[in-house]
């Protein structure tokens, strides 16, 4: 796939989600640069870090994209603490489906969500 000079943007609406609806965000964006730097936003993100986050290009081949982040520190409303709060994002290409999956340390729950994402060529 081609890509403009700033690399892609996966701009990603959630539509499915699953237990504990919090921790999975409406709107994800994901962007890889041309030099295989990942930079993920959403609202979770941005509520405890106020910007956007490094994440970690875990697959990148022609099916699929796999894209992993990771949160430190947590402290939820109801006064729980995480060490880390693991993020899984993979977007089939061909679709342009994502599945994300968050996993908090310390916590049997696994939170996930399903949408589609829109490719956008960043400049």
């Amino acid at each position: 796939m081609a890509t403009g000079p700033g690399g892609v943007l996966y701009d990603c609406d959630m539509t499915e989600k699953r237990q504990g609806v919090g921790w999975i965000s409406d709107k994800i964006g994901i962007v890889i640069t041309n030099t295989a730097k990942v930079v993920v936003s959403d609202a979770v993100i941005l509520q405890f870090y106020q910007r956007p986050l490094e994440g970690r290009l875990s697959r990148n081949n022609d099916r699929k994209l796999v894209v992993r982040w990771r949160l430190k520190n947590i402290v939820n409303g109801a006064n729980q603490t995480t060490t880390a709060f693991d993020y899984t994002a993979t977007i089939t290409k061909a679709t342009n489906r994502i599945t994300v999956y968050a996993n908090p340390d310390g916590y049997p729950n696994r939170f996930s969500g399903r949408g589609t994402c829109v490719l956008k060529t960043a400049n």
